[in-house]
């Protein structure tokens, strides 16, 4: 399997599907709700890059490997792209240099000299062909790699010439020597996986995006000076229009008219897809077609894409610099580099699935008839059956269904809401009644539909708990408390995080407490009766025991008395 250009982390992605949604040619796999890129099928265009709203798509650095050269004491020369005056807003390009040597780059030049041969090189072609048919231009690499894997057909018609990369490359591996380490520095992270083709490898030995470097600048404090106009002989100045649409043509000296019938220019993949198809059917009659796979051009690749300002401001910093620049002789043809390169069919083959198991699929999913078939593109995919064979190719989970699993879940919540024996009420954090269980409808004697969209204060009138939770978050948890003059309930109130909904859970208690009530009460009236016979207990044993007092006493004079007698009768 080859190396990912784009690499994804999963502990930011958050299983929302953008990334299937705007891939043109559906080269992401789902797989436990993670993302990634199956590199086989990867154009490597960077929309997934640019759309992911997590930031969890991104390119491997090359930044490291530049570094580590540049420790080991190579001579590493800069290839800088023509749309680099937009990112980094030099006027003269010796400014780019004075920093990237700064860095300890050997030297550094523009790729612009490549775009130049390049230029030229597809205008001879054109001229030579023995019959008129459409030739498209090979310079943008998406474009080359949308072609190898989805119209090899068309391979016939893409121009044999290299890219300007790898033509500067070449050219300047010729001027440095072949020791050198030529490093690309542009907006397209295409050219990171262009430098590793067999077709044109072994010339170029890094690409870094615009990003990369200025992060490394930032990382090290170098700014971009600015210096006096004294720039030396520099490439021809058309080719620096090389990263805008119709900038090879006019490189080439070809005529820029979009209404020239013989030359067709578009950006944007769903356009240069549409003309590809156009090519295919045999319906387009012209003579060179420039494809550039990013809207607006190089001026807009991914590595652009943190830019204030939209193409058209990109646009007018490179017209700027372009007006700034000294214009000098082309390069003799006799110093061409070798231009040729050769393309490969790199389609992948689609297995093919029977109709049964596609309705399987869908059947999966509750889609039964073709009225379920929604198509709402929510998936990432346009219709449920495209859905459906991804799924079967491995490429799409089932979950992946936006509708189906949201009528599961509300399926499920309903269930929770019919069973739940205890009160549910759903309110939004304005304490509006959202939703009620049927068990909360019976309990409060009303109706969901009478008191949907009415404020909490309808069922609960003291509600100081609900405003509590919601402006704290903190949850109230088995409190007591008397809802209304009829109902005594055990409340739970949670904040539903994310939502702006709260939760109350209601467990209607109000015939326990009214047999504590009653308890209590006996026990209250039971407790006083026994005080009451007690205290009749205490008042009869006082009176016995007064009783007894007097009776003791005048049994004690009567045996005195008789002791008396008894003792005269013995003296006599």
């Amino acid at each position: 399997m080859n190396a990912p250009a784009i690499i994804t982390n999963p502990a930011r992605c958050r299983d929302c599907y953008r990334c299937v949604r705007h891939c043109g040619v559906k080269a992401i796999r789902v797989q436990d709700g993670q993302a990634q890129v199956v590199p086989e099928l990867c154009i490597v265009c960077g929309t997934c890059i640019r759309e992911c709203p997590q930031n969890a798509k991104d390119m491997p650095s090359a930044t490291p490997e530049i570094r580590q050269a540049i420790r080991d004491g190579r001579r590493v020369i800069a290839s800088v792209a023509p749309s680099a005056p937009a990112y980094f807003n030099f006027t003269q390009f010796a400014e780019m240099a004075s920093v990237l040597k700064k860095l300890g780059f050997f030297a550094a030049e523009e790729t612009a000299r490549g775009a130049e041969i390049v230029g030229r090189a597809h205008r001879d072609y054109v001229e030579r062909l023995p019959e008129r048919r459409p030739v498209i231009t090979s310079s943008c690499p998406v474009i080359v790699n949308l072609i190898e894997k989805y119209y090899p057909d068309l391979i016939s018609h893409l121009a044999p010439i290299v890219s300007p990369m790898i033509a500067h490359g070449r050219w300047l591996s010729k001027k440095y020597g072949p020791d050198a380490m030529i490093v690309f520095i542009g907006p397209c992270i295409a050219k990171k996986m262009e430098i590793a083709d067999e077709a044109v490898s072994g010339v170029v030995s890094a690409a870094m995006t615009f990003r990369g470097l200025a992060d490394w600048l930032a990382e090290e404090r170098i700014v971009i000076p600015e210096l006096p106009q004294t720039e030396p002989p520099a490439p021809a100045v058309d080719a620096r229009l090389f990263p805008m649409e119709g900038g090879l043509l006019a490189t080439a000296g070809l005529s820029t008219d979009l209404l020239a019938s013989e030359l067709v220019v578009a950006s944007g993949l769903e356009i240069c897809g549409n003309i590809l198809d156009d090519i295919r059917a045999g319906r387009l009659n012209a003579s060179l077609v420039e494809l550039m796979a990013c809207a607006g051009g190089c001026i807009n690749g991914p590595a652009m894409a943190d830019l204030e300002g939209g193409i058209y401001a990109a646009r007018q910093k490179i017209l700027e610099y372009l007006r700034r620049r000294p214009a000098y002789d082309a390069l003799p043809r006799e110093d061409w580099p070798d231009l040729s390169r050769g393309y490969t069919d790199k389609r992948q083959p689609v297995p093919e699935f029977s109709e049964e198991q596609i309705q399987d699929v869908l059947r999966r999913v509750n889609k039964y008839t073709p009225e379920d078939e929604l198509n709402c593109g929510a998936c990432g995919y346009p219709s449920c059956r495209e859905k459906a064979i991804a799924t079967l190719r491995g490429m799409a989970e089932v979950t992946m269904c936006i509708p189906y699993m949201r009528s599961r879940s509300e399926s499920l919540r309903q269930v929770v809401m019919d069973v739940s024996p205890n009160s549910i009420i759903i309110v939004d954090n304005h304490l509006v009644i959202q939703d009620l269980s049927p068990s909360a409808e019976r309990l409060f004697g009303c109706s969901r539909a009478d008191v949907k969209g009415r404020h909490i204060s309808r069922l609960i009138p003291l509600y100081d708990d609900f405003v509590s939770v919601s402006d704290t978050g903190k949850p109230v948890i088995g409190k007591v408390r008397r809802i209304n003059d009829q109902i005594v309930a055990e409340q739970n109130i949670v904040l539903v995080e994310g939502q702006s909904l709260l939760v109350a859970i209601m467990r209607d208690i109000t015939e326990r407490e009214t047999e504590k009530q009653k308890f209590h009460e006996l026990r209250a009236q039971t407790l006083e009766q026994t005080r009451e016979v007690v205290r009749k207990q205490m008042r009869v044993a006082h009176e016995i025991a007064h009783l007894l007092g007097e009776t003791t006493a005048e049994s004690k004079m009567i045996v005195s008395h008789l002791a008396k007698i008894l003792e005269e009768e013995e003296a006599k």
